[in-house]
């Protein structure tokens, strides 16, 4: 027996609610369209693999200036880049249509073979706002949307490079050496080696929250003008001083965010599997034939196994790109969901929450993620739980496990 392997996760039930009201509107906006409030957009396409591009933002705040990095990448490689333009804007609120254009002067940008990438400056103001970004592709006549809050009482204040770029993603890999970059000579790193768990079941009474305090392993000190390169996996931080209330905190990954190795795929199949069935699989500990096993007892079938292997855990590689936080991207609530409900047909974006909504021909189900910023991290986001999605949530996990889904 050989079943394919590839990365996944497995996640609990979540909740039906109710309190979208606002009209959906087209994924993608029309090249031609008239303004639009940033609250009235349907943002999934920010999570869907398939669009032809991705644009990655990272603001940060160095004094009294925001600097926002940005990478437009093309995903579909049979299209031009040069067919691509970024719009900037600033507004106060999501409410507006229009915003105030970026000065040409205060934005930088490099144009590759499948990236634009660059960095657009301002100054930081008492009030919060919005930076915008729309991308329009001239040849298609389409337009994306996209925006980061920029708030005068953000606790980010530095950043990584490797080879002179700026590290966008919330993770690095293991023994890469990066630079530090802030306004600090020296920092203070905090190392954590929590094993932090997976996101509870979405039908779960209550709402999740993020520990108030975590245990440090190790702390030690680093001049910013050195590189460093870490050892360890796990999560770190860096701060001025350990009573600092600003700072940057970061991944180190390995297996990372595809999982290749066996004994990487047990832990995000606790989303699907059975207690016996998990404890089976962490039992054999790398071991491919034991592994094999239990998945071949829950799909019942090889060619099923072969499926459910590929779909699962594309998935749990798309939740760590996209979701990463200041612990892996599958075991945060918004990971878990995508996993296993697959992207949402609507994502709608307020200042507090994010809503994601299905609607097939099973089942209708909405999740409201309401914004729970931390030191670790700013945008990290905690599921609203409900019993009533228990129903729901098992019927999707039967799809899961019958390879389905």
């Amino acid at each position: 027996m050989t079943i394919i392997i590839i990365p996944g996760t497995f996640t609990k039930p979540c909740y039906f609610h109710t309190c979208m009201r606002y009209i959906a509107l087209l994924v993608l906006l029309s090249f031609t369209a008239s303004g639009q409030p940033l609250r009235d957009i349907n943002y999934n396409f920010i999570y869907n693999p398939s669009e032809p591009i991705q644009l990655h933002i990272k603001v940060v705040k160095l004094n009294e200036s925001w600097t926002g990095f940005f990478k437009l990448v093309l995903r579909d490689t049979t299209q031009d880049i040069s067919q691509f333009v970024i719009q900037w804007d600033v507004r106060k609120d999501l409410s507006e249509k229009e915003g105030a254009p970026i000065k040409p002067e205060s934005i930088s940008k490099k144009v590759g073979k499948y990236t634009i990438d660059g960095t657009v400056s301002l100054p930081v103001i008492a009030d919060k706002q919005y930076l915008t970004a729309k991308v329009l592709n001239n040849s298609v006549k389409r337009a994306w949307v996209f925006n980061e809050l920029l708030d005068p009482k953000a606790a980010v204040n530095g950043y990584l490079t490797r080879a002179d770029a700026p590290v966008l993603e919330p993770y690095i890999k293991i023994n890469n050496a990066v630079n530090v970059v802030s306004t600090d000579p020296q920092k203070i790193i905090s190392y954590y080696n929590d094993n932090f768990p997976a996101a509870v079941p979405g039908f779960s009474e209550g709402m999740g929250r993020v520990a108030k305090a975590m245990t440090v392993d190790s702390t030690f000190s680093h001049s910013s003008d050195q590189p460093i390169a870490f050892t360890r996996t796990g999560l770190y931080l860096f701060q001025k001083d350990t009573i600092s209330t600003e700072g940057f905190a970061f991944r180190v990954e390995e297996d990372y965010p595809r999982l290749a190795k066996i004994e990487s795929l047990a832990d995000p199949l606790i989303y699907v599997c059975t207690k016996q069935e998990f404890d089976r699989i962490k039992t054999a500990k790398g071991d491919k034939k034991a592994f094999d096993r239990v998945i071949l007892g829950i799909t019942g079938d090889t060619e099923r196994a072969k499926n459910f292997m590929r779909n699962y855990f594309r998935k749990v590689e798309l939740a760590n790109e996209f979701f990463t936080s200041y612990k892996e991207g599958w075991k945060t609530d918004r990971g878990m969901i995508y996993i296993i409900f697959g992207l949402p047909d609507q994502v709608f974006r307020f200042t507090d929450r994010e809503v994601w909504s299905y609607k097939n021909n099973t089942y209708k189900i909405s999740f409201d993620f309401v914004k729970s910023s931390t030191l670790f991290d700013p945008d990290n986001f905690v599921l609203v739980r409900d019993k009533k999605f228990q129903e729901t949530w098992y019927e999707v996990i039967d799809l899961w496990r019958n390879a389905r889904f």
